[in-house]
């Protein structure tokens, strides 16, 4: 008898020691995890600062905004339900009605007071926010950027309800800037306690589904766990998040052996939204380069294809404006809905470059001489952004197919950024990244008065475009604006495409419901297994 009592004690050493509380078969540490692996940086979970795709990640995850997009349309989250209201000064006002139980990670209420001082935050200059100009569509925000932080209107009546006047209407207001990584609430007193709060496991708090564990001085390798106390628990069947971030190289290798790739795939043909296009500026204030044609040809010259193939696997040429991934009105992708507006196909490179030079005579530049008298032609590009090697390759390839010298001139970061808003520059490079998914977060800013408006552009018939689009009360009407509004910006010659960031991802057999926000940010609390 006791021999039987020794080997069921040992049996039982045995099967604690291995962690299993319910039986030798069964391990309650069998959590529902989801394995991810992710490309770029994390410095950050502040969300006026999250810049990366990775960062944006996390803080969707560890922040909860007024809504959260779904994959196809906004939903409720922290507010539960809201309205709007047109003003007799055309401004309009949504009224937003927090639900009771949402709650910080540290127990305290979550209340619109939060919002408030969050999205003041965003705004001011002394954040240095590179997100800021989501709210440009707040009454006040110009006012605020300048210092004026209290004129921007957004205000708590009370703790449970939150008040935003618009400008005008705003189409994607609830959609894109309401569900924004950007615009999650932070906590004030979180924020003061100290200036490294977001990357403090002593300071930081959240108000999200998911909290952050393991080793937080690892900024490569994340564990978000499901936050108990958030009023959405029951419905988030992941119990635990692992983020790893790494390599192109290293995340392509992982392809097909854990549950998400982001920023890498084995089928190059996968890829998601990313908000950035890169373009070339044609100062419309240069007398030189003030001729159409020899605007077009500048444009026509350049083979995107091949630029986009040597700065790398998550480059493809830019089919317009607006790049992959950015939402229409009715949360479809706006490039895929409208289609290609360049012609970046390979075999008809000759062809386009034989149309530059027409372009460039009917404009009067018949010789080298004539193109001699356009005097001296610079490029600006910022030196600190690796830049410089298609600075280099747009100067030989208007050289070889134009016969045009231009000559660069690659300045630091703050002269660079100085001589954009200036003007003082005859053509740039530069890269757009939308605030938002929506077309107007890559069109707005080449309307007339803006301060973004680095083209010095001043086109009426396109201003006219974007106002309308913006009083659009039609889905339909407002995105048939925009597509014009894009092209005939396209058509000016002023603001050139040159090449889109893309985002390949991969996504194991089996899972299904991960959200792409359309910028690059990636949201997992609805994933869930599913039986092939």
């Amino acid at each position: 008898m006791k021999r039987i009592y020794r080997l069921l004690a040992l049996l039982l050493a045995l099967c604690l020691a291995a962690g299993l509380l319910t039986g030798c078969d069964e391990d309650p540490n069998d959590e529902e995890k989801l394995s991810v692996v992710m490309t770029g940086l994390f410095t950050t979970m502040d969300p006026a600062m999250a810049a990366t795709a990775a960062e944006r990640t996390v803080v969707l995850h560890v922040f909860d905004n007024l809504l959260r997009w779904d994959g196809e349309k906004s939903v409720s989250a922290v507010a539960q339900s809201w309205q709007e209201t047109s003003n007799d000064d055309g401004t309009v006002t949504y009224t937003f009605h927090l639900r009771g139980d949402a709650v910080w990670s540290d127990g305290s209420r979550l209340t619109a007071a939060d919002f408030v001082y969050a999205w003041k935050r965003l705004v001011s200059p002394d954040t240095a926010s590179p997100n800021a100009a989501i709210l440009s569509v707040v009454s006040g925000y110009d006012e605020a950027r300048a210092g004026d932080v209290d004129a921007l209107q957004v205000s708590a009546p009370d703790d449970h309800t939150l008040e935003v006047t618009l400008t005008g209407p705003c189409a994607y207001f609830l959609n894109s800037v309401c569900t924004a990584p950007t615009t999650m609430p932070v906590r004030q007193k979180a924020v003061e306690s100290d200036d490294d709060w977001a990357s403090s496991r002593t300071y930081f708090v959240g108000n999200g589904p998911f909290r952050r564990g393991g080793d937080w001085t690892d900024y490569h390798r994340l564990t978000l766990h499901k936050q108990e106390g958030h009023y959405s628990a029951k419905h988030i069947s992941l119990d635990r998040v692992e983020l790893v971030l790494q390599t192109e190289e290293q995340a392509a290798a992982n392809a097909g052996r854990v549950d998400v790739v982001v920023g890498a795939s084995s089928d190059p043909a996968v890829s998601g939204g990313d908000p950035t296009v890169g373009l070339l500026l044609v100062n419309q204030m240069a007398t030189n380069l003030e001729k159409n044609g020899l605007r077009h040809a500048l444009s026509l010259s350049v083979d995107r294809t091949a630029l986009a193939e040597s700065m790398g696997a998550s480059y493809a040429a830019a089919d317009g404006l607006v790049p992959d991934g950015i939402r229409t009105t009715g949360g479809q992708d706006f490039r895929a809905v409208n289609g290609s507006l360049i012609d970046n196909d390979p075999d008809t490179y000759n062809d386009r470059c034989t149309q530059a030079i027409t372009e460039l005579r009917q404009a009067g530049y018949t010789s080298a001489a004539a193109m001699e008298q356009l005097g001296t032609v610079t490029l600006l590009y910022d030196s600190g952004s690796g830049q410089a090697a298609l600075a280099r390759l747009l100067q030989q390839t208007w050289r070889e197919k134009l016969g045009l010298q231009v000559t660069l001139q690659g300045v630091a970061n703050e002269e660079y950024t100085q001589l954009l808003t200036t003007g003082e520059y005859t053509l740039a490079l530069m890269e757009l990244t939308a605030a938002c998914s929506d077309a107007a977060a890559c069109l707005d800013p080449w309307r007339g008065g803006d301060s973004r408006n680095y083209a010095q552009l001043h086109m009426n018939a396109y201003d006219i475009l974007m106002r309308v689009a913006a009083g659009s009360a039609s889905a339909e009407a407002r995105d048939a604006y925009l597509k014009d509004a894009e092209q005939l910006l396209l058509d000016s010659g002023s603001v050139i495409p040159l090449y889109s960031r893309r985002q390949p991802y991969q996504l194991r057999d089996g899972v299904a419901g991960a959200v792409n926000d359309g910028l690059g940010a990636w949201y997992f609390g609805a994933v869930r297994r599913v039986t092939q």
